[in-house]
């Protein structure tokens, strides 16, 4: 009784590996890797324009300056002036200096959260996510590694892209001769897994923090690679075998 229990336990998890083996990859974007719930929250900042915000930092500059005490009448007087200044085109454009005030800190952190935080739908799944592939140094674990980002040109001449959307990749193979100008479409599997590291990129080092690990199975190039608003040209597939 035993044995043919265990039999069946053995062709049931046997079984369950090759449904998972075989799941054909989800395509998803990267807005879909940000947790939904930490972009929800009240931001007061968000809407205020250029000019507001540049007056509510003066202000806190202001106090900052009003704070010591080494500062002659006419000095503390005339700081004090345009402090009112400032507040008082605040409050005509109807804002609460006080609460804007108290709300600065909780809004910072809200929104440093929703720059790391992942969406756990996608947490261990078989994924397909198309980008730019940005090669990186051999790991010390003997691994190939590369960034996945969104953009053509992320990470050397512009801004990369916050944790929760910059996917360190492991590859199967050595992605140093490839084009960091090639659109690639990387299938796998997905998991959580922050890493931090600074690799040098064209002209220059770039420090990449990411949230997530994709396992690469097959990294696709070319114009046929789609999803993003990523195109391309010269496909060419690496693939890690079975």
């Amino acid at each position: 009784m035993i044995g043919a229990r265990l039999l069946v336990s053995l062709c049931v998890a046997a079984l369950l590996a090759a449904t998972q083996a075989s799941a054909e990859a989800k395509a998803i974007a990267f807005a879909d890797l940000v947790d939904p719930q930490a972009t929800v929250f009240e931001d007061p900042f968000k809407d205020m324009g250029h000019e507001l915000l540049n007056e509510l930092k003066l202000l806190l500059e202001l106090d900052e300056k009003l704070s010591q005490n080494s500062l002659t009448e006419d000095e503390r007087s005339r700081l004090k002036e345009r402090r009112k200044a400032a507040k008082d085109l605040l409050e005509i454009n109807g804002k609460d200096v006080d609460a804007l005030l108290a709300q600065r800190w909780d809004v910072a952190r809200k929104r440093q959260n929703a720059l790391i935080a992942t969406n756990p739908v996608w947490d261990g799944a078989e994924v397909e996510l198309s980008g730019y592939l940005i090669p990186a140094p051999q790991g010390a674990d003997g691994n190939f590694y590369g960034y996945l980002v969104p953009q053509v040109g992320m990470c050397s001449h512009h801004t990369s892209p916050p944790p929760n959307q910059l996917v360190r990749v492991r590859l199967p193979d050595d992605p140093k001769s490839q084009s960091l100008y090639a659109p690639a479409r990387v299938s796998g599997r997905l998991q959580v897994e922050a890493s931090d590291a600074t690799i040098f990129v064209l002209d220059g080092e770039a420090r990449m923090i990411s949230s997530w690990t994709l396992n690469a199975i097959t990294v696709d190039r070319g114009e046929d690679v789609a999803g993003n608003g990523v195109v391309g040209a010269s496909e060419t597939t690496v693939s890690a075998g079975n």
